[in-house]
């Protein structure tokens, strides 16, 4: 189980991770990209995910994985993270992260690693 407490943690691990508001709730950024957010009003996450992505997701484990009402057709997820592992949502918040950053800054994760 993770609490969004920890998500932010492993969300600021991160190379050139920062916390900035989003219309009332944290986001999580690199260089101005948002890659993960907390979900207004619940224990939820909100990430980025290509929709084929998404859709693998959902068949393995539909329940966790719900497309936001208005930007799920862009790929942005409420994921209950709560009912997740740690080792899942990490791996969750890598693939996020470098969805929206240049494919030269991926060497600075794995070099994390």
């Amino acid at each position: 189980m993770v609490s969004l407490d920890r998500l932010r943690e492993l969300a600021m691990r991160l190379p050139q991770a920062e916390e900035l508001d989003h219309f009332g709730t944290p986001s999580f950024r690199v260089r101005g990209k948002i890659f993960a957010q907390f979900s207004r009003g619940s224990s939820d996450a909100i990430f980025k995910f290509s929709l084929d992505e998404l859709d693998v997701l959902r068949m393995s484990a539909g329940d966790l994985f719900v497309p936001d009402p208005s930007w799920g057709k862009h790929g942005w997820t409420h994921v209950r993270i709560a009912e997740m592992d740690e080792a899942w949502v990490d791996q969750l918040l890598r693939d996020a992260w470098r969805r929206v950053t240049p494919k030269k800054m991926h060497g600075e994760l794995e070099d994390g690693e």
